[in-house]
């Protein structure tokens, strides 16, 4: 379960990124992230991933506060997350369909999931008609 409890994010006085936000994400649920740019998207999920740190408010995932969670065991952690991103943090060897089943693969997901899910997560951002196209193929490539 992903929980984000009142969590603000400050850049500057000016630069309000997030204010007061909380929600909650049950496990198996499958969430998309959209908004206009400068909404807030990157730095949700850069607090969820721990990259970086809330100004206040706490972020947890599977019940670990993800900011007291230590350097060493952050990367086991995040294996353990489902974040398929739109830019360069796309593999750039495997198409967009690959890209989902292997985060997918790194959180243990059966082949009947991820041949199931990919192709649902693909239609619902509207890509299912480039499942097969790589990274640089795509409008963010």
């Amino acid at each position: 379960m992903i929980y984000f409890d009142r969590v603000s994010k400050v850049y500057s006085p000016t630069s309000i990124a997030l204010e007061e936000v909380s929600f909650t994400v049950e496990p198996q649920e499958f969430v998309s992230l959209v908004g206009q740019s400068g909404a807030g998207k990157s730095t949700l999920l850069k607090l969820l991933l721990a990259e970086e740190k809330p100004s206040s408010g706490k972020v947890f995932f599977e019940s670990l506060d993800m900011h007291k969670v230590s350097n060493g065991d952050l990367p086991k952690v995040r294996r353990r997350m489902g974040v398929v991103f739109q830019d360069y943090k796309l593999l750039p060897t495997k198409t967009a369909y690959e890209n989902i089943a292997f985060a997918m693969e790194a959180s243990d997901k059966t082949e009947e999931e991820i041949q199931q899910d990919v192709p649902q997560v693909l239609e619902l951002v509207g890509l299912m008609d480039k499942a097969w196209h790589f990274p640089s193929e795509l409008s963010g490539g």
